[in-house]
């Protein structure tokens, strides 16, 4: 229940009561760039300002956030040719699993690639500062006998 919803009496019950993590929601603030991860919906603020969920864009859609996945050892690597300017960058990487969400920060002037566990299949998520936040599915992994 969030401050203003207690000052203005207007109380409402959230529904969500089992989160699924493949359900996963991500909140980015405007403002300060604060990141919260969430199973289902929820009311969360900000710096004074209600934060809205991202809506997730297909990334094999969009040739400027393109993701390119290898498995390199026991590790997915993610890569992109991806501007990462302090006006222009990507903010975060997610990996998202039935059971587990990883979050790795990227931040200005650093390389856009990251390294996560391979946990089996799931979403890959990046956030990019102008454009908001993109999503795919990891590869199927072949299984070696």
């Amino acid at each position: 229940m969030s401050v203003a919803e207690l000052l203005t009496g207007d109380v409402r019950e959230n529904a969500n009561r089992a989160g699924n993590m493949m359900r996963s929601k991500f909140y980015v603030c405007p403002i300060c760039g604060n990141v919260v991860h969430a199973m289902g919906e929820g009311s969360f603020s900000c710096c004074g300002v209600q934060l809205m969920p991202q809506e997730a864009e297909d990334a094999d859609e969009d040739d400027a956030h393109r993701v390119r996945v290898e498995r390199i050892e026991n590790d997915w690597y993610l890569t992109l040719d991806h501007p990462m300017t302090k006006q222009h960058y990507l903010s975060f990487a997610a990996y998202v699993t039935s059971d587990t969400v990883s979050l790795k920060k990227l931040y200005p002037e650093q390389s856009p690639e990251v390294r996560f566990p391979m946990r089996g299949s799931g979403l890959l998520y990046v956030f990019c500062k102008q454009h908001g936040l993109f999503r795919l599915k990891t590869p199927r992994i072949q299984r070696t006998r």
